[in-house]
């Protein structure tokens, strides 16, 4: 499921894995991380040669058709809220990919990449009104560094100027933490696997109905249909399933730091992609650089109020706890 349940202060229902299986979950979910950092350059090529929303639409839509394995577990019985809660999910979802696509294709990969992850912050913070739950003081001294960062990040020349690339981008970034504290409430409750092929599905639809609401722009060549390939198998379908399924079995807080290297890989990428030259001004280095301590910072400070002790070899799973991020 998207965008990780990684620092919603919920901890679920799960079974602790033993050391090796641990190192290859986290490992799984490093792979993750840098699958959607290397994506930000790969769309912004893509949006060379189509419209956003038409790209979106046939991300989603082809995801949805890679979910179809997932479709027996459809059957049987649906619990109360099951469906209209995978569809809200699905909705947010939308609303963060389009803003954050209109956004990339007004900025940099780089600096999309760094202010997306603000998510990261964002949650803790707004689950407050949305759960209730108190944010720690990790999590506000990770919110301070990183909007210091996102200070920097937007300084053009002397001044600080916000682009409408920056501005579409943070609002992506505020939708996927609302996703993230959705994800997190829902499948403690229902079946991943249900919310997971809804969400995308209602993603599809919404957004195939809203691409006739721009100026459709198609241009079919090889970097295209590779992109769509590559962004609707690898950075939908495959990471946001692998994602869910690898962090019911290990924690949100050490999720939430694996996940802070995906601004960095997208950096990287680019920077190998361009023969080693940095599309980042040094104040916007400096600036990424604090938006990531402000990332490590406030999922570090999550890992308090976790368990420090796994279970034994066959013990049951951990019941669900409810905790500040």
């Amino acid at each position: 499921m998207l965008r990780a349940m990684a620092v919603t202060g919920i901890h679920e229902e799960r079974c602790y894995l033993p050391a090796g299986n641990s190192l290859r979950a986290h490992g799984a979910l490093l792979a993750v991380a840098f699958i959607w950092g290397a994506s930000f350059p790969l769309v912004k090529s893509a949006l060379d040669d189509a419209s956003p929303l038409l790209f979106l639409a046939l991300r989603f839509l082809l995801a949805t058709l890679l979910a179809l394995p997932l479709f027996p577990a459809l059957r049987g019985h649906w619990a109360r809220g099951e469906l209209a809660g995978g569809m809200a999910l699905g909705v947010l979802l939308g609303v963060a990919f389009t803003l954050q696509t209109l956004g990339l294709a007004q900025t940099t990969p780089s600096r999309s990449a760094f202010l997306t992850s603000l998510y990261v912050v964002f949650v803790p913070v707004l689950s407050l009104p949305v759960t209730g739950h108190r944010p720690r003081a990790a999590s506000w001294c990770g919110a301070i560094l990183a909007l210091g960062g996102l200070a920097l990040m937007t300084r053009d020349g002397a001044l600080f100027r916000w682009q409408p690339g920056d501005l579409l981008t943070l609002g992506c970034a505020l939708a996927f933490a609302l996703h993230i504290l959705g994800v997190g409430l829902l499948t403690a409750r229902h079946d991943f696997r249900r919310l997971f092929v809804v969400q995308i599905a209602t993603a599809a639809v919404l957004l195939a109905m809203a691409t006739p609401l721009e100026a459709v722009r198609w241009q079919p060549s090889l970097s295209l249909a590779g992109a769509v390939l590559l962004a609707g198998g690898l950075a939908t379908t495959l990471a946001f399933y692998v994602q869910n399924r690898v962090q019911s079995r290990t924690s949100s807080s050490r999720t939430a730091i694996i996940f802070a290297m995906e601004p960095v890989f997208a950096v990287l990428v680019v920077a190998l992609l361009a023969g080693g030259r940095w599309d980042l001004s040094l104040p916007q280095t400096l600036g990424a650089s604090l938006i990531v301590a402000g990332l490590m910072v406030a999922a570090l400070g999550a890992r308090v109020s976790e368990p420090q002790a796994a279970p034994g070899p066959g013990a049951g799973p951990r019941r669900r706890t409810t905790s500040s991020p």
